[in-house]
């Protein structure tokens, strides 16, 4: 007897975590080639059942002449179209909020809201500076969503 009720009881604790741990959304919110014509690109998404979300954008350049960058930066809205800008953390940063990054070499960078942060959408613009025809830019973001 003793045996199946911890055997019923363990099979309800490993249900129980497994509907607490939440589901993870990996989603593409923006992707873009920068030359002379293209400068910015804005994904926006909905985070407002979340429980954690961080973005991951990847910087990919081909530099011939000009000195390329890009900057990213954040805005959040509580009803998809009066957007208000917003800090955030980044791994470089630590506990230090960022208005904005400017990335200029190939490579990740990865940033996140504070988990208190209550608000329903959220928006993320890439801005390259000094792409032409032959200096280019390649840049994607990604979302990561805990739900």
């Amino acid at each position: 007897m003793f045996k199946k009720l911890t055997l019923a009881l363990l099979a309800c604790l490993f249900i129980a975590s497994q509907a607490i741990a939440g589901q993870v959304v990996n989603t593409l919110i923006a992707t873009t080639t920068f030359n002379a014509v293209t400068t910015s690109a804005t994904g926006a998404t909905y985070i407002g059942d979340c429980k954690k979300v961080a973005f991951f954008v990847n910087y990919d350049e081909t530099e011939v002449g000009a000195s390329i960058s890009a900057a990213v930066t954040v805005q959040v809205s509580w009803d998809n179209s009066t957007w208000l800008s917003a800090s955030f953390f980044d791994y470089a940063g630590g506990t230090t909020l960022q208005a904005s990054e400017t990335i200029s070499s190939d490579g990740n960078y990865y940033f996140w809201f504070n988990p208190d942060l209550t608000v329903p959408y959220v928006k993320v613009t890439l801005t390259a500076t000094n792409t032409d025809a032959d200096d280019l830019l390649t840049m994607y973001c990604k979302i990561v969503k805990l739900q």
